[in-house]
């Protein structure tokens, strides 16, 4: 049975498929009122170079530098978003009032940190978003806070987007309907199947005694099952009748008597007792009941 034959199927035995059709509505329905939306919002933060460069000192010795530097701000913007996506990062931003549930991610070659934020409250989403970008700020700095940079020659950070634009999604409402609405329909087309299986028993079972070759029939769909005859050999086609033929071998007219056999004499091969030579019957003291033609 593929999908056509089981839509006409569930169509055939509506009065079996549209109570559970119409339960998973308005299942779908007051799960769709009974969930909270979720609200969302995102922010990007650029990671800026150093706007001074250190002075070269040829004669005298290296002075220890930034290494993030000579890293750059692309590397740098990674190891940040290990940082704050990590454990403790997390529970920090749940304790400020925010949610957990936050991605991070770094913009293909770029220094760009994207931060997409999704929250059960608006107020949880903007208090995830604004202690985000707070702890994006805090692990640039410390960072580079052992290496003791001057000013302008460190590593620092430039909000883009802040993402205090919540918006409210019901997305969470949707998917969970859309799964609701697949498990009834899987639900109402496994009823239509097992109904109409039994109705074809039932069947069946009133029309056995009855009608044995059209129970066979709706137990096989509609084609009556039928025994295969054993080959025998072939069976030669009877002979037509043809006219009767007399003694001699002439075919006689329609609808005429055969004339008797005449009897042969006794001695005579095939010719029983009591028969002479000529074809007659011996009657009495030796004459024939027929004269034989003379000579």
């Amino acid at each position: 049975m593929d999908l056509l034959d089981l839509l006409k199927l569930m169509f055939r035995r509506w009065y079996v498929t549209a109570p559970v059709v119409a339960g998973t509505i308005v299942a779908a329905v007051a799960l769709g009122i009974s969930i909270q939306p979720e609200y969302k919002t995102s922010a990007a933060v650029l990671l800026v170079p150093p706007t001074v460069t250190a002075p070269a000192q040829p004669d005298g010795p290296p002075q220890p530098g930034n290494p993030w530097l000579r890293v750059g701000e692309n590397a740098m913007a990674q190891a940040v978003q290990i940082t704050v996506s990590a454990h403790d990062a997390r529970t920090r931003v749940r304790a400020a009032g925010g949610d957990s549930g936050y991605e991070v991610s770094v913009i293909t070659r770029s220094s760009i940190l994207s931060v997409e934020v999704t929250a059960a409250s608006q107020a949880s989403a903007r208090a995830t978003v604004v202690e985000l970008t707070r702890l994006v700020k805090e692990v640039v700095a410390s960072q580079q806070a052992p290496y003791h940079p001057r000013a302008g020659e460190q590593i620092t950070t430039e909000v883009l987007d802040p993402g205090l634009n919540i918006v409210q999604s019901r997305s969470n409402v949707l998917r969970a309907q859309i799964v609701v609405g697949v498990i009834g329909l899987l639900f109402a087309a496994a009823t239509a199947v097992l109904f109409d299986a039994v109705a074809r028993r039932r069947a069946v079972r009133r029309h056995g005694a009855r009608h044995p070759v059209g129970s066979a029939a709706l137990l096989g769909g509609g084609a009556a099952a039928v025994a295969p005859v054993p080959a025998t050999g072939v069976t030669p086609a009877p002979v037509p009748a043809g006219p009767p033929l007399d003694p001699a071998g002439a075919p006689t007219q329609a609808g005429a008597p055969a004339p008797a056999a005449t009897a042969r004499p006794a001695g005579v091969p095939g010719g029983p007792a009591g028969v002479q030579p000529g074809g007659g019957l011996l009657l009495g003291a030796g004459r024939s009941a027929t004269e034989r033609p003379a000579d």
